[in-house]
């Protein structure tokens, strides 16, 4: 396997900027990082064949958001709005920080689970990297089963006192198990798929009918849709009827009425989707 050291920045910075953090020259050199590596960029390079699109180095590749934004339209069918090469530190990152903010909504991952960040990514820290590319094969399923329980080691150096300590940063866990609950995943279609299938041209129908039955329940409270995809994906009505349908009243404080940023978008339609599930609808019927 090519070595990892060439084109990687070995040390990262935490989203708060208290601790500088340091990838051990071991984990570097360790044969199961190298082959969980190895995998992922085999999987980008199969999945942007058509794109003609070669990562050599995943580090190296992906810190300017050009090969990530192609990942994603390819993936998710994201529409990225910065297609140009960006040339500038800057731009660099204004790409990086669309391209990841489309990644964290498709990943439907909220703060507190996103183990990555535009400087990260853009400084080439191979922990970040790694996160964010285990995080996307899971979700959309990679033909080969990744190496379980890899982890590498971390020399953390807090910046006030300059302390240091090594921690342990797990990158994968029992992906035995994730892969078989994809593709288990994948097995079970529901009578929406059929009707993709076999049916596409009753999907209008089909869409009228559910239109119909949300503008019954958003109603009672004087909000209606005319869209079914347009008006679902702030998350607003979908919050708004669960509450209906489970007869509880959500404050208006958890959730923005009216959101014009990403972050309070993707907020609702977290809360949208916990409340499904602790309405007892299992997660692969919406997700």
């Amino acid at each position: 396997l090519r070595p990892l050291t060439s084109g990687i920045m070995e040390t990262g910075m935490d989203e708060s900027g208290d601790y500088k953090r340091q990838v051990s020259n071991e984990s570097l050199k360790d044969p199961q990082v190298q082959a969980l590596s190895q995998q992922l960029k085999e999987w980008i390079n199969d999945v942007l064949t058509d794109d003609h699109i070669v990562v050599k180095n995943l580090c190296e590749d992906l810190s300017d958001g050009q090969v990530l934004s192609a990942l994603i339209e390819k993936l998710a069918g994201a529409k990225i709005e910065h297609k140009e090469v960006a040339q500038s530190i800057a731009s660099q990152k204004a790409k990086l920080t669309e391209v990841l903010n489309q990644i964290n909504y498709h990943l439907q991952v909220v703060d507190d689970g996103i183990k990555w960040n535009v400087d990260n990514i853009h400084n080439k820290y191979l922990i970040s990297v790694l996160h964010l590319l285990v995080a996307l094969a899971r979700h959309y399923g990679i033909p080969r089963r990744l190496p379980s329980f890899v982890k590498i080691q971390v020399l953390q150096i807090t910046k006030a006192t300059q302390q240091t300590e090594t921690i342990t940063e797990q990158i994968t866990g029992d992906e035995e198990r994730e892969h078989y609950n994809f593709a288990a995943r994948q097995q079970e279609r529901d009578v929406f798929d059929t009707l993709f299938d076999s049916a596409p041209d009753k999907l209008n129908a089909v869409k009228g009918s559910l239109m119909a039955f949300a503008n019954k329940q958003l109603s009672q409270i004087n909000r209606g849709c005319s869209n079914i995809e347009e008006d679902f994906s702030n998350g607003v009505n979908l919050v708004v009827m669960m509450s209906l349908a489970e007869g509880y009243y959500v404050p208006m404080y958890s959730f923005s009425m009216e959101p014009e940023a990403y972050d309070h978008k993707l907020h609702n339609v977290t809360l949208a989707l916990n409340l499904m599930q602790e309405a007892g609808i299992p997660r692969q019927v919406y997700c």
